[in-house]
């Protein structure tokens, strides 16, 4: 039974509310667009990195509550980060440090570390390009 009230959706109301680097970084080293085509969610990222690690991070949205939230959230935890360590961040790493969250919000809980993951890779140059699955399953 799904509660208005719940403490998840309490949590996801408030990141939401009051959201966290919500603007377009000026001074970015890599920006990514990542967008989720079951609910049409886009994010665009923006990183500064420095020394192999996220010195700043921003972003720009077009966001369901979920997802916003999940941007929020993700932007306590990246700065100062190694970007091998970014990298091995998934679905698993919110719900442990953050939330769990339904099936169908999932995708939208990790929208943020996709494209986040993905400027990396285009920052690293890897040609390595992840999708959902590669956070979901991992």
């Amino acid at each position: 039974m799904w509660l208005f009230w719940s403490e998840e959706n309490i949590i996801i109301n408030e990141y939401s509310k009051n959201p966290i680097n919500n603007f377009e970084m000026k001074d970015f080293t890599v920006k990514y667009h990542e967008w989720n085509f079951i609910c049409w969610d886009d994010i665009t990222v923006f990183l500064k990195i420095e020394d192999k690690k996220i010195k700043s991070f921003s972003y720009k949205w077009n966001l369901s509550i979920v997802s916003l939230a999940a941007a929020s959230f993700v932007s306590e935890i990246v700065v100062d980060l190694e970007l091998n360590e970014v990298l091995k961040r998934n679905y698993d790493f919110i719900s442990e440090k953050w939330l769990e969250v339904s099936n169908r919000r999932k995708r939208a809980v990790i929208l943020p570390i996709l494209a986040i993951r993905n400027a990396i890779h285009q920052y690293l140059n890897d040609w390595i390009i992840d999708d959902f699955d590669d956070l979901l399953d991992s």
